[in-house]
């Protein structure tokens, strides 16, 4: 299934730019900042009434919050840890929304040929990459992982509304995809309230424009290079799109001159080499922020094919190599002008 067949399912690292006021604009800009889904999550809104413009950034901060008790693995009593304990013993019924973001998740695998999966937690689980101190396992503890990963192993049944897993401890992550969905219901949630430029930030990780700012046609949003975080990569213009970022810059282990990252590829079982980050803009935060993973994993050719039949929706960027000297930056043929890349990004 190609890429662009996504838009019937769908309806790191980066720094904002550009919130100046025009002196022509019709409202001010307000923003709000809270911590949820482990991570700082923002919300802008340009509005001419202060009080509307502060409703609209709350709820829709409170729906991020409420899908992260919903798709929280942290959280004992989240729904999704429920499911995760429990599907793996019988099919377990589940909310129609849980069971949607359940089906996203499997739309998402087959278009992507495998290369997104939320169900690699065991492989990254065993590398200890979820600890201070990841290092390489035993061979007896990458096959006991891999046993336990696979999409394949997960059973739905849309009749019984019911999630089933054949193999114990398989369990979904949704650290691929979930902020993207929170992005853009908050996205929805503004819409829904009147506001008609605004920006969703998940983490900076995965980023939903609304609109466009007064006086302006899109906004500007800075992809961070990954040798220098304080200075930009490139810049990207979004209006009614979003861009997501994955990178391995921060965890990794070393071996000899090998460098294993912390991003999988789920076809393999093992940690991707000979990449640093992937950014990819897309019309949804769900799509951006699980084709990023696509984008990261598969190779030139695999990612050109399923986002060129729709050039004008879907462009990938990847710093390929080092994430410092000798890296090579890559873009989709179409994208050259999409991504503007800065001088002052590290060499």
């Amino acid at each position: 299934m190609r890429v662009r067949h996504l838009l019937v399912f769908v309806a790191s690292f980066l720094l904002l730019e550009g919130f100046a006021r025009s002196s022509a604009a019709p409202g001010e800009l307000y923003r709000e900042t809270r911590r949820i889904m482990g991570t700082y999550c923002e919300v802008q809104a340009y509005h001419a009434d202060a009080a509307a413009a502060g409703v609209a950034i709350s709820k829709a901060l409170d729906e991020m919050q409420r899908i992260d008790r919903l798709l929280s693995n942290y959280a004992a009593n989240s729904e999704l840890s429920v499911m995760n304990r429990t599907a793996g013993l019988a099919p377990v019924r589940v909310s129609a929304e849980l069971f949607a973001f359940v089906q996203r998740c499997q739309d998402f695998v087959t278009a992507t040929g495998g290369a997104f999966d939320p169900t690699v937690g065991p492989l990254v689980r065993a590398w200890g990459f979820f600890t201070p101190t990841p290092s390489r396992p035993s061979p007896a503890a990458i096959a006991t992982a891999r046993a336990m990963s696979g999409f394949g192993k997960v059973r739905l049944d849309a009749a019984a509304r019911t999630v089933q897993f054949t193999e114990a401890g398989v369990e979904i992550d949704p650290g691929g995809i979930g902020k993207g969905l929170a992005v853009d219901l908050a996205a929805d949630v503004l819409k829904k309230n009147g506001i008609q430029a605004g920006l969703v930030s998940a983490g900076g990780s995965t980023i939903y424009a609304l609109g466009h700012p007064p006086g302006r046609p899109a906004w500007t949003v800075a992809i961070r290079d990954p040798a220098n975080l304080e200075t930009p990569l490139a810049t990207v213009a979004l209006r009614d799109n979003s861009v997501s970022t994955s990178g391995v810059s921060e965890k990794f282990v070393q071996e000899g001159s090998r460098r294993f990252g912390h991003v999988f590829d789920p076809r393999t079982g093992e940690p991707v080499e000979g990449m640093c980050q992937a950014s990819v803009i897309a019309p949804t935060a769900i799509g951006s922020d699980a084709l990023t993973k696509a984008a990261f994993i598969r190779s030139r050719d695999e990612v050109r094919r399923e986002f060129e039949p729709e050039q004008t929706l879907f462009h990938a960027m990847r710093v390929e190599g080092s994430c410092a000297g000798g890296r090579v930056i890559w873009t989709t043929p179409w994208s050259a002008g999409v991504f503007v890349q800065q001088k002052t990004a590290a060499k």
